[in-house]
């Protein structure tokens, strides 16, 4: 993700004037809290490292949770508010927001209304939204905690400042993706462990959860809700697959030597198969009339939600696929925020796909606001602003991110029945290929599929035998 979008997404976080960041030193309670130590005692069973220490849990009141993720305009500074509104420019370049998008409200209301819980590992303190111990509240502290075990093993502060100082995008949001998805395997380990009436409370509380969320994000842009979850999503994708390629310590072994690229997050086997990385791309000149406002990896991910956000999910997934490295710069020209972003393939194919998948997006949105060419070997997409003509996406990124997080869920399935690695590769590929999203899900739902849909899938499997 452009790191400049990276930014305005955690701005809540970052920037607020909350009574709980007033530059205090992390400080550490003798015991836990006696309302989370039965959690505390799962977390560290279930992730196979103990506490150094506990931490303070502070359950706030929902007025006071939100004020401490949520920005007011009136505490941002110049320099906020300019990167806010270079951010909207560029998202509207990208297709994603309609032109009467506040990029600030937007971003307050997915995370005032979806956030639950966080953990700072600058003050070591975990947040929680709401007084009492609900069976979401209690999930979400499962998530939280594991994070702090993270920090407290492998220094979650430390690896942020140090990709922070490297300036590598894409790799801080594949680390990042590393650490949520680990912390929510762990919350879904959690809620597994429950009995049946738990669990049945735990839905029921979910349930009556989300009907208010979806009210407080109903307005908020699908890019904007599918970026936020991604590093959830692909995260756990990929961990799943590591465990069931190198077992447990697979985990540990990925913290001490993380993904480089978000490519591992898209497609899991090209990091724990292949070990492959991106190809280093120059990043795009700029003219005299154009000044920079940002630039970096534009990354796999983003270019997949981007493409499905106006054309086939199939066809922008095939065309992320054969992604092998790119740079961007974002620029102002005039009034107006444009994006240049290089690219490079795998392969002459994919190079191809990806101009086919470029030029149709590009039919699809406004006239005379973005192009595509070849250069060198690869390809040079460029798409400003187009003002009052710019319109929110699909939401398709959405069932992109589904669907190639189902691809490598499929692929962990495979793996369980006792296929190869080749073959539970090319299975779920094909899979994901040739079903739709509803057979998909009632293959993983098991039950009596249609046996007219199971043919269909016998069949590719014996092609991947082949």
């Amino acid at each position: 993700m452009p790191i400049l979008l990276a930014g305005v997404l955690l701005v809540g976080a970052a920037v607020v004037g909350g009574w709980w960041w007033l530059d205090r030193e992390p400080d550490h309670p003798d015991e836990w809290d006696p309302r989370v130590e039965d959690l505390v005692a799962f977390v560290e069973e279930e992730r196979g490292l103990e506490f150094e220490h506990p931490v303070y849990v502070d359950f706030l009141s929902e007025e006071d949770f939100e004020k401490e993720i949520t920005s007011e305009e009136s505490d941002l500074t110049e320099e906020d508010m300019e990167e806010i509104e270079q951010a909207t420019g560029l998202m509207r370049a990208l297709g994603l927001i309609a032109h009467d998008v506040d990029l600030l409200d937007a971003v307050n209301a997915l995370r005032g209304g979806a956030v639950v819980g966080l953990y700072d590992h600058d003050d070591e303190r975990i947040r929680m939204r709401g007084e009492e111990l609900t069976p979401t509240v209690e999930a979400t502290l499962v998530h939280e905690l594991t994070h702090v075990l993270q920090d407290q093993h492998f220094d979650l502060e430390g690896k942020s400042e140090e990709l922070e100082d490297s300036d590598d995008s894409s790799a801080s949001a594949a680390w990042e993706a590393l650490v949520e998805g680990d912390a929510d395997r762990i919350e879904t380990a959690w809620v597994e462990d429950l009995s049946a009436r738990d669990k049945k409370a735990l839905e029921k509380d979910q349930e009556k959860q989300g009907k208010g969320v979806a009210k407080k994000i109903k307005d908020v842009p699908p890019f904007l809700r599918t970026q936020l979850g991604s590093s959830y999503v692909f995260g756990e994708a990929l961990l799943g697959l590591a465990i069931e390629l190198s077992g447990e310590d697979a985990v540990d072994d990925l913290f001490d030597h993380p993904p480089t690229t978000e490519e591992h997050l898209l497609d899991p086997w090209t990091l724990l198969a292949d070990d492959e990385d991106a190809e280093e791309v120059a990043e795009p000149e700029l003219t005299d009339d154009e000044d920079e406002f940002d630039s970096g990896t534009f990354g796999a991910p983003s270019l997949l939600f981007v493409l499905a956000e106006r054309i086939g999910v199939r066809q922008a997934l095939v065309a992320a696929d054969g992604w092998g490295g790119d740079q961007y710069v974002a620029f102002e020209r005039g009034d107006r925020s444009c994006i240049r972003v290089d690219y490079l393939g795998d392969t002459r194919r994919d190079v191809a796909e990806l101009r086919t998948a470029l030029r149709q997006w590009i039919d699809h949105g406004p006239a005379d606001t973005a192009t595509v060419r070849e250069r060198g070997k690869g390809l040079r997409f460029e798409s400003c602003d187009p003002g009052r003509a710019a319109t929110t996406g699909s939401g398709g990124s959405q069932e992109a991110l589904g669907l190639a997080a189902a691809r490598t869920a499929l692929a962990v399935q495979v793996l369980k029945s006792g296929a190869s690695e080749d073959e539970a590769r090319c299975f779920s590929a094909a899979l994901v290929r040739e079903l739709t999203i509803e057979e998909l899900t009632a293959l993983r739902a098991g039950g009596d599929p249609d046996p007219a849909l199971l043919e269909r899938v016998d069949a590719l499997a014996t092609g991947c035998r082949e």
